[in-house]
């Protein structure tokens, strides 16, 4: 994915792609508050909204961020405090950050809210990228994506809609049938919907959708518009009722956490960012003891050439995790982030390979032609690339900024826990002796490799994987790196005398020790990487961590399944029979998981918790429903009844 090429005629921008402009340039402000703002009568549903309720905006062709700006900008003087509005928006070809300064330049009033709009613009990487703007009362979802692509992939229910982008007869696909009903398909009851144009084919086809279509005047010279309203909707057929989530709405902005890591953590600092308070359980005395405790850690990706989901969440997941490491750094005086980049070193070919496969811009992965590791990399066929958004951190540092930024809101126990029981919808944590340590009607497992030592998910594949840090003494050559490097290991940059390089891999292997074999292997990989460069360690110094990993090594994120049901309700499905036959899942209401997520927690575990809290307060998810089911707990019993396997 690369920025939107514009021209600029009269200080207007135009696209010669579409050959279409972007707003009219006379009064594009103006038309935009008059069909966007005005026909969708926002300010007065505003006003009427009650307390607890969020707003959806939906729209197509986000282009130069005209009508979120004014949107946002409306919404902060016009809607109740508390309100939150979920904005979402879709783009196929994003307009670059310095284009849209230009645009914002044509009106000085908007200024403001277009700065704080640029300060948390992504880069053009396929996906969905959630922002919180105006002290999280807007919360920004910019889905860079295919339209049809995007509302196919999503289950939201929208209010309204602006159907922008560039006219019908530029830009066909974006007005087609198809457009419609999944408009239709993402679509509230009541939704209403306006657009500039008024083309019978647009008219006729959001009829045909399920919509009420009203002409009405237009802005300025342009005679009609188009309004409408969705008054009946349609009962959808799901493809995949066991992933479909019942809508659960809990009387207390209550939560119990098991486990103070970075998984814990953050989905801690998510609820409380949404006015909850937690209980946060944690056996050892002090946070971040297990593998979060780990001096060091880079922030990268996984990148998947074959598996376009999993790429998509850790590319997604790095760039949001960045944003919210930023936040964290900002407002902290410990220094626990290095925003500095990554080189990382691939096999010949490969990064060529990642890049053509997925469409990633070079603002997300560059491939170096000159850089500073050029003297020193054994393997001149190796492409070093460079990562400008990821870069390194202490994860234990992170766990004690997040501790401190969720302040008063969060309360910290440290007891152990041995089981778990549901009493009248609240979700106890139980101590060895079988009392209540803490109870909340929603309960988020989220304790590394503990996560199935409950009877309840005892049946999850969940495992432990012991890895080893070595740190090594800085030398004269070494300070020369200045960034992290990633290869068949990784290296931090020298900091305070020192580096951290691992980690090492051990599956099945409980030695809380460190150990000279596994010291030896990671200073070998850095002689073959960089040789010459590192001093090698006259006594072993470092630290063990267990990593927890699912048997797909890919984290388990959402409500838990409620098994028996799960069981009774899908047994048939090996034999054939079409989904739609089948009934909608049933889930432990209050029970979620936040955990497995292996070597790459700085980067996964940010979004993940951001999708948790998202399904628990009922918001529009910030990742595509194809990715939620990817990382759904529920995922691996599926697997199973599909092959006709008996649930154990």
């Amino acid at each position: 994915m690369k920025y939107a090429e514009i021209q600029w005629r009269d200080s207007q921008p135009f696209s010669p792609d579409y050959e279409d402009i972007y707003y009219s340039s006379t009064g594009g402000r103006e038309e935009s508050e008059y069909v966007f703002l005005q026909h969708n009568h926002l300010v007065s549903r505003w006003q009427a909204m009650v307390a607890g309720e969020h707003f959806v905006i939906a729209e197509t062709g986000f282009g130069t961020g005209l009508n979120f700006v004014l949107t946002m900008k409306a919404w902060a003087e016009q809607a109740r405090p508390e309100a939150v509005l979920h904005y979402i928006t879709i783009e196929k070809h994003p307009v670059s950050p310095e284009d849209i300064k230009r645009v914002a330049a044509n009106w000085p009033e908007l200024a403001e809210t277009y700065e704080e709009l640029l300060a948390v613009y992504p880069l053009p990487v396929e996906g969905e990228h959630c922002r919180a703007l105006l002290g999280g009362r807007v919360q920004l979802h910019l889905v860079f994506a295919d339209v049809i692509d995007a509302l196919e992939s999503r289950e939201l229910q929208v209010d309204a809609w602006y159907l922008d982008g560039f006219g019908p007869d530029k830009n066909a696909d974006l007005w087609s049938d198809q457009v419609f009903r999944l408009i239709e398909k993402n679509s509230g009851q009541g939704a209403t919907l306006s657009t500039y144009t008024a083309a019978g084919f647009v008219r006729r086809g959001l009829q045909a959708a399920g919509f009420e279509v009203s002409k009405v005047k237009g802005h300025g010279k342009k005679r009609e518009m188009i309004t409408a309203v969705l008054n009946h909707k349609r009962p959808m057929q799901s493809t995949a009722p066991w992933y479909e989530l019942e809508k659960i709405n809990y009387q207390h902005k209550q939560a119990v956490i098991i486990g103070a890591g970075l998984a814990g953590l953050t989905t801690a600092w998510s609820l409380v960012q949404r006015g909850w308070q937690v209980s946060l359980v944690e056996k050892h005395k002090n946070i971040a003891e297990e593998a979060s405790g780990n001096p060091a850690g880079l922030l990268m990706p996984r990148l998947s050439i074959d598996n376009k989901t999993d790429a998509q969440f850790y590319t997604t997941a790095l760039l949001y995790a960045a944003y919210c490491l930023d936040r964290l750094q900002h407002n902290d005086t410990e220094q626990f982030w290095f925003h500095e980049g990554v080189y990382s070193i691939f096999k010949a070919g490969k990064a060529e390979k990642l890049i053509n496969r997925h469409g990633y811009a070079k603002q997300f992965i560059d491939i170096l032609q000159q850089h500073d590791l050029k003297n020193y990399i054994e393997d001149k066929d190796a492409t070093v690339s460079f990562f400008p958004e990821a870069g390194w951190a202490s994860p234990k540092g992170i766990c004690e900024s997040l501790l401190r930024a969720c302040g008063a809101s969060l309360r910290l126990i440290n007891q152990n826990v041995t089981d778990i029981r549901q009493i009248d919808n609240q979700w106890q944590a139980l101590d060895e002796r079988g009392q209540g340590i803490a109870s909340a009607e929603v309960l988020i497992i989220a304790n590394g490799v503990g996560a199935n030592q409950f009877d309840t998910v005892s049946w999850l594949p969940v495992s432990s994987v012991r890895g080893q840090i070595t740190e090594i003494a800085a030398s004269k050559s070494s300070v020369a790196l200045n960034k992290a490097l990633s290869f068949d290991a990784y290296v931090t940059p020298e900091y305070k005398g020192k580096h951290y390089a691992g980690a090492t891999y051990r599956v099945n292997d409980d030695n809380a020790q460190l150990t000279q074999e596994e010291q030896d292997e990671t200073v070998s990989h850095l002689e073959q990487c960089l040789p010459g460069v590192f001093a090698t360690p006259t006594r072993l110094k470092g630290r063990v961590g267990f990593r927890p990993v699912s048997d797909d090594m890919t984290p388990i994120v959402g409500i838990m399944p409620d098994k028996e049901a799960f069981t009774e309700d899908y047994k048939e499905l090996h034999h054939g029979r079409p989904n739609t036959q089948y009934p909608s899942a049933k889930y432990l209401s209050g029970l979620y998981i936040n955990a497995a997520h292996g070597s790459r927690g700085i980067c996964s575990s940010f979004l993940s918790a951001e999708i948790l809290a998202a399904m628990i307060v009922n918001e529009p998810l910030p990742v595509s429903k194809n990715i939620a089911d990817y990382l759904s707990p529920a995922r691996f019993l599926m697997r199973k009844l599909k092959r006709g396997e008996l649930l154990s």
